[in-house]
């Protein structure tokens, strides 16, 4: 048996020893063979800091739709997701009983009409009886009263019917500005009740507006460009891959939320193409100073840990015999530019080359084979 295990002993050393001889020949350690990585270099270019902040897209105008006389709701004229003009027709009314009382007003403006043609009457007599004293005084001014209590009864017939006809007006139903309608909450037969209940809602998307919150520390430079002239800003919406949109800035609230230290604003768009819809979140890039020679790297190079944004850096391993580079993580301060730039405003200097792609297999000292820029 020992001499079993001799055997066996004596046979595992040889073969450890004819690996560990083909990995020093090998030429690289492991865990030190080169990464491929493709670069960029800090370049400079004469660009326009961008404020970048996430905000949420409102229509430029919302009204619910209710209605405004009690009856049987009869027909709709829409379906749910349609665009509407201002004045079509969305839903229709049972109006019956509000013709009828019209009718009623009328009828009523018709008698008191009479009765002020022949109280006229009278007193066109009555005051040629009392100028030859053949009436006494009280009876013919008893006389001129009851007209002037005619006229004014004839006043309120006439606002009745006003009334009456502004009440027949509102069971059709029209749209009060253009826009997209949402979900229609009521159907046709059910009895709706005057201002109780939303029927659908009407948003205007083009224009449309977009709500965000910016820290209180731009707020002069964004007061100052608003008294030149108008504040360029572009949005882009979630998950859009396409060109930012372009707007202005319209509104700044004129108070600083002092829990947040952000002031709320607002921009408009037009939106033609209907890109931006109500609730949706959005990325807002808010144009601020321009910058001439700034140190501008590609997005994709900055990483985010725990000490904040950093890049690998590539640089000379120092080893004249070795063809690659090396890397090292510095930290850096940046600005956001557009969706593919960024200003460093710390961190680097011109010229010198950070690592765009392959950082996920990156560690300090690691060595790199560079494919492209």
């Amino acid at each position: 048996m020992f001499k079993h295990c001799f055997r066996c002993f004596f046979s595992v050393g040889f073969i450890f020893l004819i690996v560990a001889c083909q990995s020093d020949s090998s030429g690289d350690q492991p865990g030190n063979v080169p990464v491929p990585v493709r670069t960029a270099l800090v370049e400079p270019a004469d660009v326009q800091q961008t404020l970048a902040v996430v905000g949420h897209v409102e229509a430029s105008a919302s009204v619910k739709i209710s209605a405004q006389v009690s009856g049987q709701l009869l027909q709709s004229f829409v379906q749910p997701g349609h665009y509407v003009h201002a004045g079509d027709p969305l839903f229709a009314l049972d109006q019956r009983i509000l013709q009828a009382e019209l009718n009623q007003a009328k009828a009523v403006l018709d008698r008191d009409n009479a009765r002020l043609a022949q109280a006229r009457q009278d007193l066109s007599r009555y005051k040629s009886l009392a100028a030859g004293d053949f009436l006494s005084k009280q009876q013919y001014e008893q006389s001129l009263s009851e007209v002037a209590a005619l006229d004014a009864t004839i006043k309120h017939d006439q606002a009745a019917i006003d009334s009456a006809e502004v009440l027949l007006s509102h069971t059709q139903i029209l749209a009060p500005i253009s826009g997209r309608i949402g979900e229609i909450l009521v159907d046709p037969g059910n009895i709706v009740k005057a201002n109780d209940q939303t029927l659908l809602v009407i948003n205007t998307l083009s224009p449309a507006e977009v709500s965000f919150a910016v820290p209180e520390k731009y707020l002069p430079e964004l007061n100052l460009r608003m008294r030149k002239g108008t504040v360029e800003t572009s949005v882009l919406p979630e998950g859009d891959r396409g060109e930012p949109a372009r707007g202005t800035l319209t509104v700044v609230d004129n108070t600083v939320n002092r829990e947040t230290g952000t002031i709320a604003m607002r921009a408009r768009f037009e939106n033609s193409d209907e890109r931006l819809w109500p609730g949706q979140f959005a990325r807002v890039f808010i144009v601020m100073e321009s910058i001439p020679d700034a140190l501008v790297i590609p997005f994709k190079a900055v990483l985010e840990g725990l000490n904040g944004q950093y890049v690998y850096v590539a640089e000379e391993s120092g080893n004249e015999a070795d063809r690659f580079k090396t890397v090292q993580p510095r930290l850096v301060k940046t600005v956001l530019l557009d969706k593919n730039r960024l200003q460093v405003t710390d961190g680097l200097a011109l010229g010198e080359e950070v690592v765009t792609d392959g950082q996920l297999n990156l560690f300090p000292g690691a060595r790199v084979e560079i494919l492209s820029r």
